[in-house]
């Protein structure tokens, strides 16, 4: 939140009375679905599975999810119990 520099916090119409702006950008905006799949594979990637034919390219889809998922919550499982090796 900041206060709203055209009313020094008071309340404006430029800020709807509430003398205050909340800064946010959804993250859809700059993370486009590319990203995200660029992002999955580089998972993967360090797993063994790399994005190529015969690799997570020729996987399916809930099947590569189902994976980040698992890998996912074993890592904040062996965060949380301390565990250093699974």
């Amino acid at each position: 939140m900041f206060e709203c520099p055209e009313c020094d916090a008071r309340g404006c119409p430029e800020c709807g009375g509430r003398g205050d702006y909340e800064v946010g950008v959804p993250i859809e905006e700059f993370v486009t679905y590319d990203v995200w799949q660029t992002i999955q594979y580089a998972r993967l990637y360090e797993k063994g599975l790399p994005p190529v034919a015969g690799g997570a390219l020729d996987q399916a889809a809930v099947f590569v999810d189902a994976c980040l998922f698992i890998w996912s919550e074993q890592a904040y499982w062996r965060n949380k119990l301390g565990i250093l090796h699974w």
